[in-house]
């Protein structure tokens, strides 16, 4: 026997209780939670808040940086930014928060075993706007600060995995539409302690290239030239081959 989905009461009740918070104006919370497969008349999709809300994400984020470390320079602060409201970390938040337990789809997405990452990253948007039209700007910093200050310690400790290829890729996904390719320009040295040269195009445009001792760390080092170049990220004096002089 399926199921029931649970009801706007009910999710209503599990999200309060996970965010620690009372809406005054509940059909905000709903609508936040209700995907764009699920939406009727009566039941507006969250997209309008997900617009919304990843604009007060961008603003929150960005004044944190700006304030918390002055001695930082623009690209540095940008690739901070990047990784913090990644559709990867603020994913990994919404699923955290349990939203991915709550978030209200048609029937056909409601059949998937896992929710698709942007399905969670809309709502974690969207959460954050209804938060804001709720209880003002305050209320959705707190929120903001409390559920990614985390992220952005573990930026600071090199705990977290400075994975270029999904910043790049992440990158080229949301502003130009399109994804990074890889390709091996060279090979050089014995089987046992071979270099690879690796290239990456985005959008027409080839960046590189870069030496590793394996494709996996030369794509790396390409897709970091690339954010240096794009502007995301700050040049240093990281060669970008393995000494040699080809």
């Amino acid at each position: 026997m399926e199921t029931p989905s649970p009801g706007p009461e009910e999710i209503l009740r599990h999200l309060e209780e996970r965010l620690h918070c009372r809406f005054k104006d509940t059909r905000l919370a709903v609508q936040a939670l209700t995907h764009s497969s699920a939406k009727d008349k009566d039941c507006p999709c969250n997209e309008r808040l997900e617009f919304l809300g990843d604009a007060i994400l961008g603003q929150v984020v960005s004044e944190y940086l700006y304030h918390h470390f002055p001695g930082y320079e623009e690209g540095d602060l940008s690739t901070m930014k990047s990784i913090i409201v990644s559709a990867k970390t603020l994913a990994e938040k919404a699923r955290e928060l349990g939203l991915d337990q709550l978030v209200i789809l048609g029937r056909g997405l409601a059949e998937k075993k896992a929710l698709p990452r942007s399905i969670l990253c809309n709502a974690y948007e969207a959460i954050v706007a209804a938060i804001y039209l709720d209880g003002g700007m305050d209320a959705a910093k707190t929120f903001i600060l409390s559920t990614l200050r985390m992220t952005v310690e573990e930026i600071l400790k090199d705990e977290h995995e400075k994975n270029y290829k999904s910043m790049l890729q992440d990158h080229a996904q949301r502003q130009m539409a399109t994804i990074p390719v890889y390709r091996v320009t060279r090979e050089v040295g014995p089987d046992h302690k071979k270099m690879f040269q690796v290239v990456v195009e985005l959008d027409g445009t080839e960046y590189g290239p870069a030496w590793g001792a394996s494709k996996k760390e030369a794509e790396q080092r390409a897709a970091r030239l690339a954010l240096q170049q794009i502007g995301l990220l700050a040049a240093d004096a990281e060669s970008s081959g393995p000494g040699l002089d080809v």
